[in-house]
């Protein structure tokens, strides 16, 4: 049996069943496997995720009735190969009907060959999809068709169809520590580092190894909020990440604001150890608190009332700005979760603003790209909370943002992940 599918099998049915995060369970998978399997295996997991609607409508075009289970995750495994590798058709057809017998079905082992061997004659090539357009657009390009409406509804057809269709970059950004360039991270560590917008962070291509607090992997869209936030400190100014873990922003403000005091909370214990294990490997010291801020605050923490200069809340969403890294976000959310996090990230917004200082600042930013989430509630908030105004986003690296009190970044035209930052100021004399 060839390993490589047999572990990708594995890892979606975690994925599909459990509901395990993509990343997580691939990296768990590929810990245990041979490095000649590693990059298969992974262009097998991402690729079938990031093609689930359109792999889903392929085969329902060659079937009478749409399997279930292993049988549909056997059939969209075999079905991505054929479609996006170059791998034969003879050994993708023998190696996935072979993985089916680990049904012990002999049934379902001949459905399977039969199955794909009807694909690989037209999946290369194939172009039969929905006739309307928003139904194309969803199938060709996995898109989920409700998600695809509501950006159809904020932004127009025209930049939906950009949004949806610009391709993923797959390059990992890593930012260093330490002063350095392109060049010479590639000669140091033997892979392809060009620059990126920030002159601390390079994109990579290739693995680096285990680092030892001298870079670390961060997105720049996570970046991005950490400057805004790090630009409107001054020396000796209070800073407070309401939804911290991992900490990556909070450990990159520290880094950029040495003498301000940065405070981390989460909601949850072991996300908490997240924030201090990575603040511990990076070399930086900060207060973390296990602190519920969808709620008002409590005892143990009401000493945070009008007692930082900025506040950050970088609150739980519904995650379509970032797909490139999180797939299986399309296979789960749904319409009706986007009403309930909504809830959630105004009652973070409006139990956070009493921590902000007379004259301070509150940060709010989402790794989405639906108006509902970003600038409804902002406006929402401003009025009902007539102290509170724009401020401005210091970001000199992206014009178009920077000097605006808000902005809602896309992949399209910005060159990052989908996201949204709104910079508001609480008045001096309130």
């Amino acid at each position: 049996m060839n390993n490589a599918f047999l572990k990708s099998f594995e890892t979606l049915k975690q994925v599909y069943t459990d509901r395990a995060f993509s990343s997580l369970a691939l990296n768990k998978t590929l810990n245990f496997c041979k490095q000649q399997d590693k990059a298969l295996i992974t262009k097998i997991v991402y690729g079938v995720l990031d093609n689930d609607i359109k792999l889903d409508y392929i085969i329902s075009r060659h079937v009478k009735k749409m399997p279930k289970g292993d049988t549909l995750l056997f059939l969209k495994i075999g079905a991505y190969c054929l479609m996006d590798l170059s791998i034969p058709v003879y050994t993708v057809v023998n190696d996935v009907a072979e993985l089916s017998k680990i049904s012990e079905d002999r049934r379902i082992v001949g459905f399977v060959n039969a199955t794909l061997k009807s694909i690989a004659q037209t999946v290369k090539n194939f172009n039969d999809y929905p006739t309307d357009p928003i139904q194309r657009l969803s199938v060709e390009f996995s898109y989920p068709e409700w998600a695809l409406r509501k950006l159809v509804k904020d932004y127009g057809m025209d930049v939906a169809t950009k949004i949806v269709t610009r391709p993923c970059d797959n390059r990992t950004t890593v930012r260093f520590s330490h002063k350095t360039d392109a060049e010479t991270v590639g000669k140091k560590y033997g892979v392809e580092a060009t620059p990126s917008p920030f002159d601390d962070a390079f994109f990579v291509r290739g693995n680096l190894p285990n680092d030892n607090g001298d870079y670390t992997a961060q997105s720049l869209s996570s970046m991005a909020v950490a400057r805004i936030c790090a630009n409107l400190l001054k020396d000796g100014d209070s800073f407070i990440d309401c939804c911290a873990a991992p900490g990556g922003k909070s450990v990159y403000v520290k880094q950029l604001k040495p003498s301000v005091r940065v405070v981390s909370c989460d909601v949850h214990p072991h996300r908490v150890e997240l924030i201090s294990s990575y603040a511990k490997r990076m070399g930086v010291e900060l207060e973390t608190h296990c602190v519920d801020n969808s709620w008002p605050p409590k005892e143990g923490v009401d000493d945070f009332i009008r007692a930082f200069d900025v506040v950050l809340c970088d609150v739980p969403c519904s995650g379509f700005g970032v797909l490139n890294n999180r797939p299986d976000v399309k296979l789960f959310r749904e319409n009706k979760d986007i009403s309930e996090l909504m809830r959630l990230q105004y009652s973070i917004l409006q139990n956070c603003w009493t921590y902000v200082k007379p004259g301070g600042y509150l940060v709010y930013s989402t790794c989405t790209v639906f108006d509902n989430e970003n600038g409804q509630n902002i406006r929402k908030f401003l009025n009902e909370h007539w102290s509170m105004n724009y401020g401005v986003i210091d970001l000199p690296q992206f014009p178009d943002a920077n000097g605006k009190g808000f902005y809602q970044f896309l992949p399209y035209k910005d060159g990052v992940q989908g996201f949204f930052v709104a910079v508001l100021k609480e008045e001096e004399d309130y």
